[in-house]
């Protein structure tokens, strides 16, 4: 586990030097968190998540949060025209879950640390059935090694959680509201 002082207490996925300091950190656990930052709330402006998609040290839940989190099932079977704006453009959501689904088919995912709450395993079983009914967008490469088996149950010792699109530390805040962490 981290050291308070290895941490900022904070971390702006808006700002360019925050996301200088993620891509420098070869830690899935906080790319993971920051992934969820830029897609669900704040946006992309600076390119992480697509840079987060080439990373071999990429963790398979994060690219099922990814994937699961957005409208997959309208990606997943070409249906674009449905698909909803999440922190990011529709047309840049697209370009990432594509970039994911080749990345999928290409290398896979070999860290495996992570989990995923019980909530995305529906989801993920849906993704399954697209591919196994044929439903599958032929332009899209199937995401296998994303969706093909269960996810792990999350961590708890995450080093970040996500509060409004921003990254809190767990050091800062087991610092600042010691009595939840009792």
């Amino acid at each position: 586990m981290y050291q308070d002082a290895d941490l900022p207490d904070e971390i702006d996925i808006t700002k360019e030097a925050d996301v200088a300091w993620l891509k420098a950190q070869a830690d899935p656990a906080i790319w993971h968190e920051a992934a969820i930052a830029a897609l669900a709330y704040v946006g992309d402006e600076h390119g992480f998540l697509t840079w987060l998609v080439q990373q071999p040290q990429m963790d398979r839940a994060t690219a099922g949060w990814m994937l699961l989190w957005s409208p997959s099932r309208e990606f997943l079977t070409g249906d674009h025209a449905s698909m909803f704006e999440t922190g990011v453009s529709v047309p840049e959501l697209i370009e990432i879950l594509t970039a994911l689904c080749e990345r999928s088919d290409r290398i896979g995912f070999l860290n495996e640390r992570l989990g995923l709450g019980h909530e995305y395993e529906e989801m993920r079983q849906a993704c399954m059935t697209i591919i196994e009914n044929g439903e599958l967008d032929p332009r899209v490469r199937a995401p296998i090694a994303i969706v093909s088996k269960p996810f792990p149950a999350p961590q708890e010792d995450m080093p970040y959680s996500v509060h409004d699109g921003m990254l809190v530390s767990t050091p800062f805040f087991k610092r600042m509201l010691p009595r939840l962490f009792k």
